[in-house]
């Protein structure tokens, strides 16, 4: 009796250790790992550093986002978009490299060159701005993508392909963390819709 006791009081011990450690595992993944809508749109974590990091505002609803300078009235509604990783609204800067900016351009706004993109460089758009709801948009927040894409892909085939050497400077620690599910050290910022093509339809020849 007082053996089969000692065995039921091991196991116990054992299954609330077990427990415990589990436990304490998945806390530290909740921590570091982001977690994503099964839809594709931003983790939590993420759009916070979005708005940070493009200084956008939105209300206690975040529904009504803006940029700019609102007590001059200049300033610009803004809409975000999807995880880059999952379910990314692709893009392309122009023939000729781009500066992304800090902030949006209004007047009175100090925006600063945080980069200059690549010609041709593929970005994901995180997020547009524009002059009133549902109008077309004037600036993109974007973040280049550490590989390029193919216009000859058919079909379902993503066709990515190694940026060309030499690869810029401002792309040289941008990497893709498949693990994760995020991109990271990617530069970003805001760029005019004149400086860049976007594919809100998906890339050509993935439709």
């Amino acid at each position: 009796m007082k053996k089969t006791m000692r065995s039921t009081r091991w196991l116990l011990m054992y299954a609330v250790r077990t427990f415990a450690l589990g436990a304490f595992a998945l806390a530290m993944f909740a921590v570091n790992m982001p977690v994503h809508a099964e839809d594709g749109s931003m983790s939590a974590k993420d759009r916070a550093a979005l708005l940070a990091n493009a200084s956008i505002s939105c209300d206690a609803k975040r529904n009504d986002c803006t940029a700019g300078n609102i007590d001059t009235g200049d300033f610009y509604d803004v809409s975000i978009a999807n995880d880059c990783f999952l379910n990314a609204y692709y893009g392309r800067i122009g023939n000729k490299a781009a500066d992304a900016r800090d902030k949006v351009s209004t007047t009175g706004t100090k925006a600063k060159k945080m980069t200059e993109l690549p010609a041709n460089q593929m970005v994901c758009i995180l997020a547009s701005a524009s002059a009133g709801r549902g109008k077309s948009p004037v600036e993109h927040y974007v973040m280049a993508l550490p590989w390029d894409y193919d216009a000859a892909c058919t079909g379902n085939t993503r066709c990515r392909k190694p940026m060309p050497a030499p690869v810029p400077a401002a792309m040289r620690e941008c990497k893709a963390d498949h693990e994760a599910k995020r991109y990271s050290n990617c530069p970003q910022g805001w760029v005019s819709v004149k400086d860049m093509e976007a594919y809100p339809m998906g890339l050509p020849g993935l439709q």
